[in-house]
């Protein structure tokens, strides 16, 4: 008698548990965008590999490619697996990729625009 009344419990917490599982999703999006300044380890200035007289310098809130304009940052996104993407408040509403190799490496928009430190 114990050991039916143990299943009957068991199949009705298993039961529960579905239904409750079906009646109220949860959508979890650990990649939501953020306002607030970029990551630390983002920051700096980074030299082109191909050319070193060339690069880009991040800051807080803006990115400066070099002979153009500094570009502010209004959200960026962490896409998981060392990749971050970054939204500009231009006109057109561009964004741009990042892949965080190390310290001392990193690319933006294609792996063929590489920086270091």
């Amino acid at each position: 008698m114990k050991i039916r009344n143990s299943i009957m419990l068991g199949v009705t917490a298993l039961s529960l548990g579905g239904i409750m599982s079906i009646t109220f999703p949860t959508t979890i999006d650990a990649s939501s965008w953020h306002t607030s300044a970029i990551p630390y380890r983002l920051r700096g200035h980074w030299y082109a590999t191909a050319n070193p007289n060339y690069g880009v310098k991040i800051y807080r809130h803006y990115i400066h490619f070099s002979g153009e304009k500094s570009v502010h940052v209004t959200k960026w996104k962490y896409l998981g697996n060392h990749f971050y993407k970054f939204r500009y408040s231009n006109a057109y509403g561009d964004s741009n990729s990042l892949h965080y190799f190390s310290p001392h490496k990193i690319s933006m928009n294609s792996f063929w625009h590489s920086y270091f430190r």
